[in-house]
C-alpha cells in the first residue's frame, strides 16, 4: 500500500490535503520495510518510530508524514474510532459528497455486501478533481471477503458515464521485490482480460473525478456482451481474426488441467503474467 501511494503522489500528483481512508487502515509491514520505502521515494526516515510502533498501527501518521493535512476515515462500527460512522452498504449522507481530495480503500469494499453502494458512496466522497484509490483482492483470495475483483469491473464502473477517468489498473503478487503489471481495458482486441495463477494478486485502481453525474444511470455491462456479441460484431470480428492454434480452441479450463496433469515441473509464478495484454508498470516513471 505505501510504496503505490507514495508512487502515486510522485508521478500521478495526487493531493493528500484531506484524505478519507474507507475503513481506518493500518501499516502491515515492519518499521524497517517502512524506511525503506519512504528513502526510495525521498523521504526522510527520521521519524520512522512516531509512524508506525507497537502501540499504533494506523496510517494516519504516515499520511501526515508525506503531507496529508486533514485525515479522516469512515466505518460501520466506531471500534477503530473512524471519524465518520456509516454503514457503506446505505447511501452516503449529502454532508460527506463531494468533501475529499483522495478517497482511500485499501481493503474493505470486499468485505461489504452490497458493493455497487459502497462504490458509488466512494465515488461520491471524492471531490471534482480528486481521485478515488482502491487495492483489492483480485485472485486467489477465497474466503478472505465476499468477492474477488476483476479489471473491467472498475473500468466499467469508473467511467466517464459515471463522472470519473481510470488513471492505472495494475495487478501484483504482495511481496518483496514483486513486478506490477499494468492492466488495460477489454476491446476488440482483447475482448477479455483474464488470466490464472498461483498466488495471491493484488489489483491497485487509480481514478480522476472529472464532473458530478447522475452516477449508475445506466448499469454496467461487460464490453464483449454490450459492443460485441449484443450488436452483433461478433461474427463480422472472428473473419477478421487470423487463424488461431489449435489450443485456443480447447476451453481455458481443460488447458489447465491437462498442464496440471502432463505438466511435472513446478513453474515461477511470474509466467503466468506474460500476457499479450500485460506490460511492467514502473512506480516512478512511464
Amino acid at each position: 500500500m505505501c510504496e503505490l501511494i507514495l508512487s502515486a503522489k510522485l508521478k500521478r500528483h495526487i493531493n493528500l490535503g484531506k484524505l478519507i481512508m474507507v475503513g481506518r487502515q493500518n501499516l502491515h509491514l515492519s518499521q524497517e520495510q517502512l524506511g525503506v520505502s519512504l528513502k526510495k521515494f525521498g523521504y526522510a526516515i527520521n521519524n520512522i518510530s512516531k509512524i508506525l510502533n507497537k502501540d499504533n498501527t494506523f496510517a494516519d501518521a504516515f499520511f501526515e508524514e508525506i503531507g496529508g493535512k486533514e485525515i479522516h476515515s469512515i466505518d460501520a462500527s466506531d471500534y477503530e474510532d473512524a471519524t465518520i460512522i456509516h454503514d457503506l452498504n446505505e447511501p452516503l449522507k449529502n454532508k460527506h459528497k463531494n468533501q475529499y481530495s483522495l478517497v482511500l480503500d485499501s481493503g474493505t469494499l470486499e468485505h461489504v455486501f452490497n458493493f455497487p453502494q459502497a462504490i458509488k458512496n466512494c465515488m461520491e466522497l471524492t471531490q471534482i478533481g480528486g481521485h478515488f484509490m482502491g487495492i483489492y483482492p483480485c485472485n486467489n483470495f477465497f474466503g478472505h471477503g465476499f468477492y474477488q475483483f476483476s479489471s473491467e469491473l472498475f473500468y466499467r464502473v469508473l467511467s466517464k458515464e459515471n463522472g470519473f477517468q481510470i488513471i492505472d489498473v495494475v495487478i501484483f503478487v504482495d511481496e518483496m521485490g514483486t513486478t506490477f503489471y499494468n492492466v488495460p481495458d477489454t476491446s476488440e482486441k482483447h475482448q477479455r482480460i483474464q488470466f490464472v495463477n498461483t498466488k495471491p494478486v493484488y489489483i491497485y485502481v487509480l481514478a480522476k473525478r472529472l464532473e458530478e453525474t447522475k452516477m449508475f444511470e445506466h448499469q454496467p455491462l461487460q464490453m464483449d456482451y454490450e459492443q460485441l456479441k449484443w450488436k452483433g460484431k461478433r461474427e463480422s470480428l472472428k473473419k477478421q481474426t487470423k487463424q488461431k492454434p489449435f489450443k485456443h480452441y480447447i476451453p481455458v479450463y481443460l488447458r489447465n488441467i491437462l498442464k496440471a496433469i502432463f505438466n511435472k515441473s513446478k513453474q515461477p509464478d511470474s509466467i503466468h503474467f506474460k500476457k499479450s495484454y500485460f506490460s511492467v508498470y514502473n512506480l516512478k516513471s512511464d
